[in-house]
């Protein structure tokens, strides 16, 4: 029986790049893998193919002598391990395909069997909002029902600007097993809310009142931040519902940027007046009709 053509076998053209035969080889072997069920002959071939066209020197061969070139005439039974497969225990190299034998190993069979691990354990802690903007440090308590049971204090460093709904993954800090690595430990972050702040992205947002004559002629008021009181200045003629922005006082971005604190003006309206200050309103209000108030 005659050798099929080493590009056929791995459904490539003749000019195939390295990257396309890894990717047309990685496919095939996945294929015809016997763990998997695939027919362990072509199996073989695809590897005997690979191992051909991988290598440049035997590649240029084929290309110019066939099989005959790299160690076997066609229908001679051939190959480049240097003998026939029958009867033999061959263990194929994977390792220079960039983690492939890993794959290989861990999802059928391979060389090796697979490595058990211990299961990933989940656990939730809850922050103050200060603590989540500006990071801290956790210790929590939890029980592994690995290899023995009892509790342990595992010590977790929350980033600075972490948002609530976040998961931390601490490696190898999940169940612990004989004769294997342990899991992994996720922890799911949960944000008390703040009463006067809320927080959007690496924007923090609050509201501030301020009465309709200090709005009208202008002020400046102390504005609480997350980093303590900033003086705001307020122009004359601000509207309700207003937004002012204080840069650098908002959320952290990576290690040398925050986001902004945004503050949004309210500016109320009197519901109980003196009559003298309804005579003054009044009064206001007609020199206004009368051209005197400009807007």
């Amino acid at each position: 029986m005659s050798k099929r053509d080493y590009y056929e076998v791995l459904g490539v053209q003749k000019g195939a790049s390295a990257d396309e035969l890894k990717k047309a080889f990685r496919s095939a072997a996945i294929q015809h893998h016997p763990d998997k069920g695939g027919d362990e002959t072509k199996f073989k071939e695809v590897n005997e193919a690979y191992e051909v066209l991988s290598n440049q020197e035997k590649r240029q061969r084929y290309d110019q002598f066939g099989h005959a070139g790299v160690g076997g005439a066609a229908g001679g039974g051939g190959n480049p391990y240097g003998g026939g497969f029958q009867g033999q225990n061959i263990n194929f190299d994977f390792s220079d395909l960039g983690g492939f034998g890993d794959l290989f190993n861990t999802f059928f069979g391979g060389t090796q069997q697979r490595q058990r691990r211990g299961r990933d354990l989940q656990t939730v802690i809850e922050l103050g909002f200060e603590e989540a903007i500006f990071g801290t440090e956790k210790e929590i308590k939890l029980s592994h029902s690995g290899v023995s049971a009892k509790d342990s204090a595992v010590k977790i460093r929350v980033p600075a600007g972490v948002d609530d709904g976040s998961t931390i993954r601490l490696r190898e800090r999940g169940e612990h097993i004989q004769n294997g690595p342990p899991g992994d430990l996720f922890v799911q972050i949960r944000v008390r809310p703040h009463k006067q702040f809320t927080r959007e992205g690496s924007l923090i947002l609050s509201a501030i009142h301020v009465n309709m004559i200090d709005a009208t002629l202008g002020t400046e008021i102390d504005v609480t931040t997350i980093d303590g009181k900033v003086r705001m200045k307020v122009p004359a003629g601000t509207q309700s519902g207003t937004d002012f922005k204080l840069s650098g006082h908002g959320v952290p971005i990576g290690n040398d940027r925050r986001g902004a604190h945004i503050v949004t003006v309210i500016v109320d309206t009197p519901t109980k007046l003196s009559k003298k200050q309804q005579e003054l309103l009044q009064e206001f209000k007609d020199s206004a009709s009368k051209g005197f108030w400009r807007s």
